[in-house]
């Protein structure tokens, strides 16, 4: 049992604005460098008359230029790419660009004033995966600089609402989850994409239940981007004059243990729960300390948690005397009726 002040609610506060992407500082645009896995097309010509190439593989023209289409190239575990004439290449951290130059180069003593073009025709190096239900993908980084956003785009967008949605970057063993609205909103959080990085969209209506002396319980629905305690009380109808005990109202959900304060931790721990463990945690907040209404606005209620509001004493009095008393006046009624 946790009761709710100014350093609690910041503190769970400051742990939901930390699920920002900023944090993972910008990528990069590629720089459209080649990488093991990588496949090339290579397309070599050769002026008449064609001393190499002239009955090549794949050679078209007869009085012009002899072209040559060379079958797709895989870069190598080793990193390299093999052309006949010229042997392995080594084209790992070079363009094809520089890659067309060297082979050029090494034909210029064997060759007719050769001309060369090497092209990328599949980047299996420098991709995102990109994962929604129903249509995931890997994207291609190119030097035009993909964003979270594009990612976003490459899937097709949200199969639900906009405000139902969360996106999750995975980048390295940091993830870090975001919702959609928020990073639509927010240029900052439309951060560059690395390669290897993975991004999850994840469609889930956040709800919370309110119980107790409420106006009913019921399960309210939410958005991704979050809700504050006092946003939820407010959506619950307020708490019931005659019924409720404003001393009590109460928070119920199950919490990461490395989200604990150390102290408790530390005696959680001790009674042999690892860090994945989620610890049932309940949240107390007495709504007769004006201090609690401030607190209440940074309190982050989450999916699936429980608002309960208890009865005021008063109220739990009025219930054992209406219990007592009814037999009484049920009896003096069937007398009256009898009398009648």
């Amino acid at each position: 049992l946790i009761d709710v002040n100014h350093a609690v609610a910041q503190s769970l506060y400051k742990a939901q604005v930390n699920q920002s992407f900023t944090q993972f500082g910008d990528g990069y645009a590629s720089t459209g460098t080649l990488n093991i896995g990588d496949v090339l097309d290579i397309m070599i010509w050769e002026a008449p008359p064609a001393v190499l190439f002239g009955g090549g593989l794949s050679s078209m023209g007869s009085g012009s230029a002899q072209q040559t289409k060379l079958p797709e190239q895989l870069v190598t575990a080793r990193g390299t790419v093999s052309v006949p004439f010229v042997g392995d290449i080594s084209v790992v951290g070079k363009t094809p660009g520089q890659v067309q130059e060297i082979i050029k180069g090494r034909l210029k003593k064997m060759a007719n004033q050769p001309q060369v073009m090497v092209r990328l025709v599949q980047n299996n190096a420098a991709n995102v995966s990109v994962i929604r239900a129903g249509n995931s993908v890997r994207m291609p980084l190119t030097a035009a600089g993909e964003r979270v956003l594009d990612a976003v785009a490459a899937v097709g967008g949200s199969t639900a609402n906009v405000q139902d949605t969360n996106v999750q970057l995975t980048r390295g063993n940091v993830v870090r989850t975001v919702a959609l609205e928020d990073l639509v909103a927010n240029p900052r959080q439309n951060i560059l994409l690395r390669r290897g990085d993975v991004v999850t969209m994840i469609t889930n209506p956040y709800t919370f239940t309110s119980m107790g002396a409420v106006g009913r319980t019921q399960e309210i629905g939410f958005s991704a981007r979050g809700l504050s305690l006092s946003e939820a009380i407010g959506r619950m109808g307020g708490l019931q004059d005659r019924r409720s005990d404003a001393r009590g109202v109460f928070v119920f959900r199950y919490t990461p243990l490395v989200e604990l304060p150390a102290e408790r931790q530390d005696k959680w721990i001790a009674q042999g729960y690892g860090s994945e463990a989620e610890i049932p945690t309940v949240y107390r907040v007495n709504m007769a300390d004006a201090h609690s209404l401030f607190s209440m606005q940074r309190f982050p209620v989450k999916n699936k948690d429980v608002l309960y509001v208890s009865n005021a004493p008063l109220a739990e009095v009025q219930k054992f005397l209406s219990f007592v008393f009814s037999p009484v006046t049920s009896g003096a009624n069937s007398i009256n009726n009898l009398t009648n």
